[in-house]
């Protein structure tokens, strides 16, 4: 099994954020353009059947070496907050899913191919002095493991899913048999292969809410996930690998209804 991740941006990772941004404005924008890739693929006594090398050959970019399922920071913006006012965050994103799934099977036996992908994104508040996490946006902030739409990264923190696909592919053969004259003469074998790959991309937006944000003048920012996994079983290929790419960024400092509570 392998993993690979790639990027590939118009801007370099540490300028890739913000523009327009005025800490005094009542809206801010961003975009993203930088494009982050991850495949996990395995393969075991198959022909025939092309899987790719690394994660820009299924999704074009340059290969560097990153962390997958952990968030990455893609979209900032700064924003000055007055007394009781609170951010509307809608972000925007490309996303893209490759699966591969192939098995080969011969009589009497069973083979299953498992590939999967995601894309994932959580919005946060940080302190631009320390750069820490001072809050979470809303709905992430009530995520659990009983939402649908709720995922965590392997490092624990949740995010929103984007776009998420998991493909198994199963082929059994029965054994057989050559039947004379009514009698069992002897026996019959035979090869069957079978392959089904998926591949899309789409675009994706989000409304994220930070309620009742405390004075100060705070960094918003717009991070996401890539997940793969392909697990296998008798004679076959897994490839799943999911990347996204061009996206933007428009937060909003509004004033909520008096008393307003989810």
């Amino acid at each position: 099994m392998s993993r690979y991740v790639c990027l590939t941006a118009a801007l370099a990772l540490s300028t890739v954020g913000a523009f327009a941004q005025t800490a005094s404005s009542k809206a801010t924008a961003a975009i993203n353009t930088a494009v982050y890739c991850t495949m996990t693929s395995t393969s075991n006594n198959i022909s025939g059947v092309t899987i790719p090398v690394s994660c820009q050959d299924v999704f074009s970019g340059v290969a560097i070496s990153a962390t997958p399922d952990n968030f990455v920071p893609i979209m900032n913006a700064s924003m000055k907050v007055s007394n009781s006012q609170s951010l509307f965050v809608t972000p925007s994103l490309v996303t893209g899913l490759y699966t591969n799934t192939a098995v080969k099977t011969n009589t009497g036996s069973k083979s299953t191919a498992m590939a999967e992908g995601g894309v994932y994104l959580r919005a946060v508040l940080r302190d631009p002095a320390t750069n820490k996490v001072v809050m979470v946006a809303d709905p992430i902030a009530v995520c659990t493991n009983d939402i649908l739409g709720c995922q965590a990264s392997a490092n624990g923190d949740w995010g929103v899913t984007l776009d998420a696909r998991v493909q198994t592919l199963s082929q059994e053969l029965s054994a057989c048999g050559v039947t004379i004259g009514g009698v069992l003469a002897g026996t019959c074998s035979f090869d069957l292969t079978t392959q089904l790959i998926l591949q899309t991309s789409s675009a994706h937006s989000f409304g994220f809410i930070f309620p009742n944000v405390g004075v100060g003048t705070y960094n918003v920012s717009i991070e996401a996930a890539v997940n793969s996994d392909a697990t296998l079983t008798g004679s076959g290929v897994a490839v799943g690998a999911a990347a996204f790419g061009l996206g933007s960024l428009t937060v909003e400092s509004v004033r909520l209804v008096h008393g307003f509570s989810f």
